[in-house]
């Protein structure tokens, strides 16, 4: 079963590398999105449908007729706009601090400052940040942080304010597949966000990790895995 993971901006696919394990039963793929990591980018400003459709081509490319989408915080909008998209290509969707619009004034704030971030070349503060509060292994750290470098000042901006601009709440009724929603317990301000799937999605199933805060995929990976592998048992199988 493939399992495509996608990355919030700047982080890359390093952000997913605590699930490798997954590729013991499943096809674990990630990818960079364009501006980020290793991808290249064109003179196309960013734009959410648009880098749906480049998960579509990722699809093409590697001829798989459908897959499951797992994405990590505001990558969220990049799954919901490709399941509102091209729903025949979807097959289950999994979000770890996912949310249909930005409906906090704390997480706006958070969504500006990294526009700040990005226009005052600040790549490098970024970096330290989320390297430190993704993960306390030295070793994992100097990786994200190396790539988080890499990402494009121009197009992590253009992420970013798309992201705060993208709404699709009124279109989850739409979206007909089954969410796993996971959070961290301390994730306050993410929380408010999960009753909006929940009222608009019929197979929709919410679960909160004890003692965990945002960064689940990398700091409660454990929990996270366990979480995804027996989500995944119990979809149907992908027909060819």
């Amino acid at each position: 079963m493939p399992v495509i993971f996608i990355h919030p901006p700047a982080m890359g696919l390093v952000t997913f590398k605590k699930q490798k394990p997954l590729a013991e039963k499943y096809k674990v793929i990630v990818y960079d999105i364009r501006g980020n990591g290793h991808s290249g980018f064109t003179n196309e400003k960013i734009t959410i449908p648009l880098l749906a459709d480049d998960l579509r081509k990722l699809l093409d490319h590697l001829d798989i007729k459908k897959a499951v989408l797992c994405s990590y915080s505001s990558a969220a909008s990049i799954a919901l706009a490709f399941a509102i998209e091209f729903p025949e290509r979807l097959h289950a969707l999994i979000f770890s601090g996912g949310y249909p619009e930005v409906k906090s004034f704390l997480l706006a704030q958070q969504f500006r400052l990294g526009m700040l971030t990005a226009r005052c070349n600040g790549i490098k503060l970024l970096a330290k940040a989320i390297a430190i509060s993704h993960t306390k292994e030295k070793a994992f750290q100097r990786e994200i942080y190396n790539y988080v470098l890499k990402v494009d000042p121009t197009i992590l901006y253009q992420m970013y304010k798309a992201g705060l601009l993208f709404n699709c709440t009124e279109r989850l009724s739409d979206i007909t597949q089954p969410l796993l929603l996971i959070y961290g317990r301390k994730d306050d301000y993410i929380h408010k966000h999960y009753r909006l799937f929940e009222r608009n999605m019929i197979k929709t199933e919410t679960i909160f990790i004890d003692r965990a805060k945002h960064q689940i995929p990398t700091s409660n990976f454990i929990e996270f895995n366990k979480i995804i592998d027996h989500f995944l048992q119990k979809l149907p199988t992908i027909s060819r």
